[in-house]
């Protein structure tokens, strides 16, 4: 990975969530109230990736503890069936814990789908292949690579939870194998920069154009172009309109390997 497209990357991992705090309203005013209760003996369930605002509740539901979205892949070992109600709203919550028993709490059903998640895989809602093909293709005559796709995808881990950049190039040394890892290009459009993507997330222009400026301007920092990397290898991730990271992306790019 060269020095300056291994510097942006780094940068976003370091940074991690600082740039993402925002106030939404509660899910309800007032405490709610269990009206019927059915027992689980700890079945596996996991965010499904719909959306940003979902989260873990205490358990009279006045009190956000976690943001789901912090924690995609996740198991989540539902213990009850909750039917609440706050005398004006009434929902189905799960009672849940994760696997190390750190956290627990309540989340409402919609918000879950049944399984656990193996690693390298992510909730439904999270991965959107027509942003992904529409990143690849702004790169005329590169190659589409399975590989560098999963390592792509896999910045889901870095940007949306607490792992250290290490682990993601762990990971991408896992997948690719040394040799190939020492040539990749990763980049991302990454910024904690106030505000940078409020054109973007306000509708105010589309999303390839958006991303298409942005990485002009990481390309010409490497006095390249758009058209330089064809015959090159590509994978292509970007977080969906559904994600508080709407915006940020990544692309691996590798050059023909010679045998």
């Amino acid at each position: 990975m060269n020095k300056l497209m291994q510097e942006l990357v780094a940068g976003s991992l370091a940074c991690g969530l600082g740039f993402v705090a925002q106030a939404y309203p509660a899910y309800a005013t007032g405490a709610y109230t269990p009206i019927k209760t059915k027992i689980y003996k700890n079945v596996p369930y996991h965010w499904n990736g719909q959306s940003s605002r979902a989260y873990l509740w205490n358990a009279n539901l006045t009190k956000r503890q976690h943001r789901l979205a912090h924690w995609p892949v996740t198991t989540w070992y539902v213990s009850k069936s909750l039917k609440m109600t706050n005398g004006h709203k009434t929902g189905i919550f799960y009672k849940v814990t994760n696997a190390k028993k750190s956290m627990s709490g309540y989340i409402w059903k919609a918000y879950l789908t049944k399984g656990a998640l193996a690693k390298g895989t992510y909730p439904a809602g999270l991965i959107d292949s027509k942003l992904n093909q529409s990143l690849i293709n702004l790169f005329p005559g590169a190659i589409p690579d399975k590989q560098l796709q999963q390592v792509a995808e896999y910045y889901i881990h870095a940007v949306n939870t607490t792992e250290p950049g290490d682990t993601y190039y762990e990971y991408e040394g896992a997948v690719l194998g040394a040799d190939k890892q020492k040539k990749v290009t990763g980049f991302t459009t990454y910024t904690a920069a106030p505000g940078a993507y409020n054109q973007l997330r306000r509708n105010k222009v589309s999303f390839l154009q958006f991303e298409k400026a942005r990485l002009q301007k990481y390309l010409k920092a490497e006095h390249k172009t758009f058209s330089d990397f064809s015959g090159w290898s590509i994978g292509a991730y970007a977080f969906p309109k559904n994600s508080f990271f709407y915006g940020i992306i990544m692309i691996n790019l590798l050059p023909p390997m010679t045998k």
